[in-house]
């Protein structure tokens, strides 16, 4: 399994976004409950947001991310998507990053 830090961009000013929260929250309870999310928010001031996500490979990834709304609607981008070795974490967090 790969992990991803994920960096969403806002296009449009945030108020604009509101219509669609209720199905980007949707998405993301999706992704938690398949084990693909572990933490999302975001940024203060909101200018975009944060997610860290893991998947098979980043097409994997990029298919998952084909469902998020605010990009759907082309407004928002992932302005950058990392991945990254979670080599040190909680032990809280040992399950979530331990899975094959």
């Amino acid at each position: 399994m790969k992990h991803f830090v994920l960096e969403g961009e806002y296009l449009v000013p945030f108020e604009e976004l509101s219509e669609l929260i209720p199905k980007h929250r949707a998405f993301l309870q999706k992704g938690y409950d398949a084990g693909h999310f572990l933490c999302s928010g975001p940024q203060i001031p909101a200018g975009g947001g944060f997610l860290i996500a893991r998947a098979e490979s980043l097409d994997k990834l990029q298919e998952l991310l084909a469902e998020e709304p605010f990009t759907g609607a082309k407004k928002m981008r992932f302005s950058r998507i990392t991945e990254f070795n979670p080599v040190q974490h909680q032990t809280v967090l040992k399950d979530w990053f331990a899975k094959p």
